[in-house]
């Protein structure tokens, strides 16, 4: 049995994959299936994994390279198996199913050479006859850093963790310097010395300090304060733990929740509080704020043409070239599978919306060169503006995708404002087309 590794498995239940799944069970004790991307990253989030087995074939929101940089980023996983049901060029890196027998023991092999560097303890280090391991101190041996320093910072003891997280040349040369000119942020210096004057006590306050190499790291410190007979502050006693790993697992959860990982714009979620910001200023400042929804004709032919891989290559020329297209102070987000929405501020009149419709026409002018192919694409735009079609972020949202749909109904690859009687007439005005 493989026990000392942990794998998930992101395979569709069918065919030999199901099969393959079926045997992985019985032979490795921590494993965990699931079939679409989606579950993986949500099970990736909440659960650590060593290794991951991924189906080559799985057509999903992701590409496989996202979904291998996806694993790799925010589950920390290194190792990648993939696999197919297909037939495979020689160079692939996949394992073929097609004997599923072999294949299993082939998998099984590569695990067992992942377990050898991925399930490895460091080796307990032998007392000597001098006893070294003997005389080290319990207050040494914690794996946290300790510490007691004065209230004016200057350190009066600390232990050998405390000098390794902050990379000291020595214990002695930590103990000749201050704990409060680590900090790299003053305001978080400040931030400390308040809590600790103000409740005696600090209980995991976070904050980025510079170790001796120049690196800095993020440091949870926990701290209590001791008084001396005369009721008087003697020393403040703390425990740090360097958190830096979790940090920026946090920070890439925190991206993954507002970006698009294919485009690399901003999401939905994030469009809608950016729209919301802007909405309330412009109440203020009674100028316009129009909403842009831009919709690729013909997507799903596109895909269906040329495969999935050339669709998200497809999206990702769209972001940078209607990106191009914008000012500064513009946003524009990915709204859905083939749709993005642009939000424009600090605009005066219905014609200022129009122009910029008609420059982002510009950017599907020039056809489209994805590897081995250049097509053409277009796209239908669709305009809401605030206040003239409400005020509520989601209204406005639908009413520009309206728009969109009556673009395509008349005319693929054009543009128009919302207007409530957009289906009824015939002969929209020109300040509308």
């Amino acid at each position: 049995m493989l026990d000392s590794i942990r794998v998930i498995m992101v395979l569709e239940a069918t065919g030999s994959k199901e099969l393959l799944a079926n045997y992985l069970k019985s032979q490795i004790e921590h494993i965990t299936h699931v079939d679409t991307m989606v579950d993986a990253l949500s099970t990736v989030k909440r659960q650590r994994f060593d290794v991951a087995i991924l189906s080559n074939d799985l057509e999903d929101y992701y590409s496989i390279e996202n979904m291998i940089k996806i694993l790799n980023d925010i589950g920390s996983i290194d190792d990648i198996l993939l696999v197919s049901e297909k037939e495979l060029p020689p160079d692939s890196p996949a394992i073929s199913l097609e004997n599923p027998m072999e294949a299993h023991v082939r998998i099984l092999r590569e695990l067992e050479k992942f377990s050898l560097h991925t399930g490895a303890k460091p080796l307990r280090k032998r007392a000597t006859k001098g006893g070294s391991l003997a005389n080290t101190s319990l207050f040494d041996s914690v794996p946290s850093g300790l510490y007691r320093i004065k209230p004016t910072g200057e350190f009066v003891e600390l232990n050998q963790t405390l000098a390794n997280i902050f990379k000291a040349p020595s214990i002695e040369v930590i103990e000749s310097d201050n704990y409060f000119s680590m900090f790299v942020d003053q305001e978080e210096l400040k931030t400390w010395q308040e809590i600790i004057e103000r409740d005696e006590n600090i209980h995991g306050l976070v904050f980025e300090v510079e170790r001796y190499d120049g690196q800095t790291i993020w440091i949870r410190d926990t701290v209590r304060t001791v008084y001396n007979e005369d009721e008087e502050v003697c020393f403040y006693d703390g425990s740090a733990e360097d958190i830096s790993a979790q940090k920026r697992l946090e920070d890439k959860l925190a991206f993954l929740a507002t970006q698009d990982i294919l485009t690399g714009l901003p999401n939905r979620n994030f469009f809608h509080d950016q729209a919301k910001l802007t909405v309330s200023q412009a109440r203020y400042s009674d100028d316009l704020v129009a909403f842009l929804v831009i919709d690729i004709d013909h997507f799903t032919t596109i895909n269906e043409n040329h495969g999935f891989k050339m669709g998200d290559k497809v999206l990702q020329i769209v972001a940078s070239r209607v990106k191009a297209q914008l000012r500064k102070s513009d946003l524009v987000s990915r709204l859905g599978s083939d749709k993005f929405i642009v939000l424009l501020n600090g605009i005066r009149m219905r014609r200022d919306a129009l122009a910029v419709a008609k420059k982002i026409q510009t950017a599907f002018a020039t056809p489209f060169e994805l590897p081995n192919t250049t097509i053409e694409v277009s796209a239908s735009l669709g305009i809401s503006l605030y206040p003239e079609h409400g005020d509520d972020i989601n209204t406005l949202i639908k009413r520009a995708e309206i728009a969109t749909y009556a673009v395509k109904d008349r005319e693929r690859g054009g543009y128009m404002i919302y207007s409530d009687i957009l289906y009824n007439d015939e002969n929209p005005s020109k300040d509308e087309v």
